[in-house]
């Protein structure tokens, strides 16, 4: 997937999702259980914030402080801020110019593509308030599977005490191409992007595969073999 359209994306979700969380200020996120809007508000904001001081910094080198809190106050004006910041700061920035990340990719790209799949679930997140949720291009979800795998998981992985559930998983994309086996031998993971069976199976547009990663759980996925395999997997995301 090309990075422009990545930040065309990137700008959709993060637009859609402030017009949704504007609208519905005291819902509760129905795909988080525990968290109000203010609550999602307020991590979104934060994580734009600390993207966009990542970048602003140009550095190479880790940051001390990756976090900071939201405000008590206005907390979705200082959330969108924090996004117009995050997307113009981007616009000056050559997506090959090297940065720290926390994935093997060191350039500004990687913060492209992460951001865009990060406001795309969180989009989705919202709008479980309003029961409606706009259509995403499959290509676009399709391509943040593949980001999940390369780059959430690892991150995953890295941390201790962590284990890969006890099976493979295949998953099947049905509104394009797209199908992946994560299999795991002695802790580690083998990713093929081949049509090969796995312990269990989990079939579905490239959207619904994305938000299952994401530990969510759509409505229109189907799964082939033993649930509970299917919820493991579904439940490792950092």
């Amino acid at each position: 997937m090309d990075l422009q359209s990545l930040n065309s994306a990137l700008t959709t979700f993060g637009t859609r999702f402030f017009t949704v969380a504007n609208a519905n200020p005291e819902a509760e996120i129905s795909a988080c259980p525990g968290w109000s809007m203010k609550e999602l508000v307020g991590h979104v904001g934060n994580v734009y914030a600390t993207v966009e001081g990542i970048i602003s910094a140009d550095s190479i080198e880790r940051p001390s402080d990756l976090f900071n809190s939201s405000p008590d106050g206005d907390v979705l004006n200082w959330a969108k801020s924090n996004f117009h910041n995050l997307l113009e700061i981007l616009e000056t920035r050559e997506p090959s110019r090297p940065i720290w990340t926390w994935g093997q990719e060191k350039n500004v790209g990687f913060y492209i593509r992460r951001m865009t799949h990060e406001s795309l679930v969180h989009m989705w997140d919202a709008e479980t308030a309003e029961n409606e949720h706009i259509s995403v291009d499959g290509d676009i979800a399709c391509d943040g599977v593949d980001e999940f795998i390369d780059v959430s998981l690892q991150l995953a992985a890295s941390r201790k005490e962590f284990n890969y559930p006890d099976g493979s998983l295949h998953l099947h994309r049905t509104d394009g191409e797209g199908e992946w086996l994560l299999e795991v031998v002695s802790n580690e993971l083998i990713v093929k992007r081949v049509h090969e069976k796995g312990d269990v199976a989990v079939r579905g547009n490239a959207l619904s595969l994305l938000l299952y990663l994401w530990g969510r759980e759509p409505e229109d996925i189907e799964i082939f073999g033993d649930p509970e395999l299917a919820r493991s997997w579904g439940s490792i995301a950092p």
